[in-house]
């Protein structure tokens, strides 16, 4: 595969492969350069359907509604266990403890009595995840499930004796916000990276040492020749680049609106050299 670009300069015409072209634009932006091998000019062309617009779509999945995610237990089991956190009194208990980093998951006062808590998504996760053959999860008392399907006959006197369902409403009540804010910091998240990341790929670009004495040039968090030669020193420079980048230019990331090609690659380049060169 390659492409054939004629040189705006000698019009002569050469086939590119895959190494011989470099996005010297961004991911959401790409500016695809090639050097004439005859004349040694820098040709710029574009590529259809070659932009990054991915962010610019809501993350949050709209192919199910959030009940029926709910009631098919397409949600992750973090969220039942920092529902049942914030809600245990809803669903008899006096008090609780964990959700602990082994299971099982909590520990708590039921009815008055201590209990072991287990938490699923429904009952089959409770299986596949073999529990009932683990001696950890033996003292079990209680099981808390957010699908609301009832258990087969051929496991139900595998499972303990305590059965507890969380009510679809109020749990997608307490969900979707907390949902759509995960989202969205998610999202920032990712924005910053990809934007420390367009820096990092500048300095890869112009970086001196590239061709020293190590056969294979390393990941700039693990180069003895980057900065003080720290282990992961890169990944927090670039990192700081992307939120001054961010703050000089007054990007509105955290915007729902706000979208990656409002980014002109030009900023980012100017910033890049200002931050190398003129400090």
């Amino acid at each position: 595969m390659g492409i054939i670009i004629i040189c705006k300069k000698c019009q002569k015409v050469h086939r590119y492969n895959e190494g011989e072209i470099e996005n010297t634009g961004t991911l959401w932006h790409p500016i695809w350069t090639a050097k004439c091998p005859h004349c040694g000019t820098l040709n710029t062309f574009t590529l259809e359907h070659s932009s990054l617009d991915f962010f610019d779509k809501n993350s949050v999945p709209k192919d199910k509604n959030a009940y029926e995610r709910a009631e098919d237990g397409d949600i992750r089991e973090y969220w039942i266990q920092e529902y049942i956190k914030d809600n245990y009194l809803k669903l008899g208990f006096s008090n609780i403890e964990g959700p602990f980093e082994e299971g099982p998951d909590f520990k708590g006062i039921y009815k008055g009595k201590k209990v072991v808590i287990e938490v699923e998504r429904d009952y089959q996760s409770y299986m596949s995840h073999k529990h009932h053959e683990d001696e950890r999860f033996k003292e079990v008392n209680i099981l808390i499930v957010l699908s609301p399907s009832k258990p087969p006959k051929e496991i139900k006197n595998k499972l303990p004796k305590t059965l507890i369902h969380i009510n679809i409403n109020d749990f997608v009540d307490w969900w979707r916000p907390r949902a759509k804010a995960y989202a969205n910091t998610k999202r920032i998240n990712n924005i910053i990276n990809i934007i420390s990341g367009e820096f990092q790929k500048r300095f890869v670009r112009d970086c001196n040492d590239k061709d020293r004495d190590m056969s294979t040039c390393p990941e700039c968090d693990l180069c003895p020749y980057f900065g003080w030669g720290t282990a992961y020193e890169a990944s927090s420079i670039f990192h700081e680049m992307a939120l001054k980048f961010i703050a000089l230019y007054s990007h509105p990331i955290t915007s729902e609106d706000f979208k990656l090609k409002d980014i002109n690659p030009s900023e980012i380049d100017k910033f890049y050299f200002d931050f190398f060169h003129k400090r």
